[in-house]
């Protein structure tokens, strides 16, 4: 599992040096907030990269979107994500490479993103992302129920029309309580669901005010002519 979510660190540092940042000179923002709703899976089988998408076996994921994402844009690419996401296991589903443990699923994630849509100008509809960020994970299935972790994601967001766009996300956790190297604590979780951008609202006040233009009106005084006597 561990290898999996080391090859998305490998990507992202990949992605990251193509990062420029003269791309973002007086690039207006994309977009104020975004949020969105999606479906999770969660594959916490403890295998190694051998099946890294086994879905009959080892993911665990809800009939309904049970994901929630609030995304704040801060400038030149990046922004600042908050997710939580609902799942269940199920003792068919292989968990550390066992099955019959079952439980409740949350987790909470607090990421830092960085956008790659300007590398693909002017394809606006398609939008590449990485970030990474620190969360927390609680699960009935372990006997440390609560455990903290390292996220490490990718993503894309495709804007299908207007404002409104799909959104698919692999995340790597790297579980960062007791032995780094040997905790069982790590997890991917994918997610597919539906965004939306908030923009800027363009205030035109100013243009739309009456001009008035003030002027000091002189005066001239005439006086009237002397005649001659």
């Amino acid at each position: 599992m561990k290898r999996q979510i080391l090859f998305l660190l490998f990507l992202i540092t990949g992605l990251g040096s193509l990062a420029q940042p003269t791309w973002w000179m007086g690039q207006k923002k994309p977009y104020k907030w975004q949020v969105g709703i999606s479906w999770n899976a969660v594959d916490d089988d403890g295998r190694d990269v051998c099946q890294p998408f086994d879905v009959k076996q080892s993911w665990n994921y809800p009939l309904f979107p049970s994901r929630i994402m609030v995304d704040r844009y801060l400038k030149k690419g990046l922004s600042l994500e908050f997710a939580g996401a609902y799942n269940n296991y199920t003792t068919d589903k292989l968990v550390n490479d066992t099955t019959g443990l079952s439980g409740l699923f949350i987790s909470t994630d607090l990421n830092t993103k960085f956008s790659f849509y300007q590398l693909f100008y002017p394809m606006k509809w398609f939008d590449p992302y990485v970030s990474l960020g620190l969360g927390l994970t609680h699960r009935d299935a372990y006997s440390q129920t609560v455990t903290g972790n390292l996220n490490i994601n990718v993503g894309f967001n495709f804007w299908i029309y207007r404002n409104w766009g799909l959104q698919l996300q692999t995340s790597g956790k790297l579980g960062i309580n007791g032995q780094f190297f040997n905790t069982n604590a790590d997890y991917m979780q994918h997610s597919l669901g539906v965004v939306y951008k908030f923009t800027e609202s363009r205030s035109h006040g100013s243009s739309n005010r009456k001009k008035y233009k003030w002027t000091k009106s002189r005066q001239k005084y005439r006086g009237g002519k002397k005649g001659k006597g």
